[in-house]
């Protein structure tokens, strides 16, 4: 990559973002579009989040990703929010148009375009159960009610923040059943009705899981399993440990590609070669030699 006086930068804003392949898949998307276009790794601490999107006016970036943990707190940062940022109270795209600060969130069509790839969804009979309440959980939850599924389950740790987003779902979805539940609950139920379990929380992103978000034992083929956590191998020990009970499962790289895809075509108003994002981590996590 060559870096010149007119190379323009987008970031991601993230806590921590060593882990992330973002810069990689994005820079080899800029290069094969002919883009004069960086994309750059940015740890920023919550206490600095405000100063960090400041800087993105400051220093005429194009834009930005949003990351854990600062998706929600990052919203009420924008200028303007489109609508899924909106319902959901949550950005991970950050447009900057000659100024004004606009908030995206392409999380969600992320997840779908990932799920489809793997398996033929009839998502009007769907029961997906969510274990998490935060952004990443309130953006799947809304893409998936678009699709008009049958109801959805949300487990989380909080039960205020279980509760928070299914008010934010029943205002834009009243027809849509919501249950919520928690850690400290009976998940037996809530797991043998659902069909789709989605692991929406950062849990297993670094080092082994000591206890999977539910009881995979419960867990059967008529299951599929999803992480959005994404590591150098497809397979997290929560996506390990259901594949062994026989479910269908989906890693965070499909929605790692999705999400980005539809970035840069905010950015640039360009298709983005999905390809070629592809290639670039399947070469990064193949390469044993590189960290996840």
């Amino acid at each position: 990559m060559q870096i010149s006086g007119t190379t323009k930068l987008i970031g991601i804003l993230g806590h921590p973002v060593s882990h992330t392949l973002s810069p990689r898949m994005q820079n080899a998307a800029f290069q094969s579009m002919g883009l004069d276009i960086c994309y750059v790794p940015l740890d920023v601490s919550p206490e600095a989040l405000k100063d960090a999107i400041d800087g993105i006016k400051a220093m005429g970036f194009i834009g930005a990703n949003v990351t854990i943990p600062h998706k929600v707190d990052a919203a009420n940062m924008m200028d303007r929010l489109e609508r899924i940022a909106a319902i959901t109270g949550a950005v991970n795209t950050i447009v900057n148009e000659s100024g004004s600060l606009v908030g995206h969130n392409t999380d969600g069509i992320g997840f779908i375009r990932a799920l489809e790839e793997v398996v033929d969804v009839d998502f009007q009979t769907a029961r997906p159960l969510i274990i998490g309440a935060g952004g990443a959980a309130r953006s799947i939850a809304v893409a998936l009610a678009e699709k008009s599924i049958e109801r959805l389950t949300v487990i989380n740790r909080d039960r205020q923040r279980s509760s928070d987003l299914k008010v934010m779902l029943n205002a834009s979805f009243p027809d849509l059943p919501v249950e919520i539940s928690t850690f400290e609950e009976d998940m037996e139920g809530p797991i043998l009705a659902s069909n789709i379990v989605i692991n929406a929380t950062s849990i297993g992103l670094e080092g082994s899981l000591k206890m999977p978000p539910v009881p995979v034992d419960r867990l059967t083929k008529d299951h599929v399993v999803c992480d959005i956590v994404y590591k150098q191998s497809q397979e997290t020990p929560f996506l390990a440990a259901a594949g062994g009970e026989g479910a269908t499962t989906l890693g965070g790289l499909g929605m790692l590609l999705h999400q980005g895809a539809a970035a840069i075509r905010l950015w640039t108003g360009v298709e983005a070669p999905i390809g070629v994002m592809r290639g670039a981590v399947e070469s990064k996590r193949t390469d044993k030699s590189a960290d996840s």
